[in-house]
Formats: C-alpha cells, structure tokens, sequence
C-alpha cells in the first residue's frame, strides 16, 4: 500500500488503522480527493481479511 504511505504522517496517533480513527492523514484524504473512495474501500476489505485471520489463527 505504498501509495498510501505519504498520508500516514498526517495520522494522529502512531499506530493508526485508519478505519475507526479520528484525525487520520488516509480518511482525511479520500475526503479531500487526494486518494480514490475505491482504494480506500479495498485498504478496509484488505484489512478486515487479514484481522479475521490472525484472529482465527490459533482456532481449529
């Protein structure tokens, strides 16, 4: 996702998911237009997977 990365320096917090923070650099982007709605729904399906996967990693 490295055409995100330049956006992250406007993240409030160290550590954003930018998915249910305030303040953060990615959202405030897609609002302003700078990055597409689309990549950004795809940055939150991505995200989603892999946490319900570390999640359920050690569940059989």
């Amino acid at each position: 996702m490295i055409d995100l990365k330049p956006y992250i320096k406007n993240c409030e917090y160290i550590g954003c998911t930018h998915i249910k923070e305030e303040n953060c650099g990615i959202k405030k982007a897609v609002e302003e237009g700078e990055i597409q709605k689309i990549r950004y729904e795809n940055y939150k399906i991505i995200y989603q997977e892999l946490k319900e996967r570390e999640e359920n990693k050690w569940k059989k």
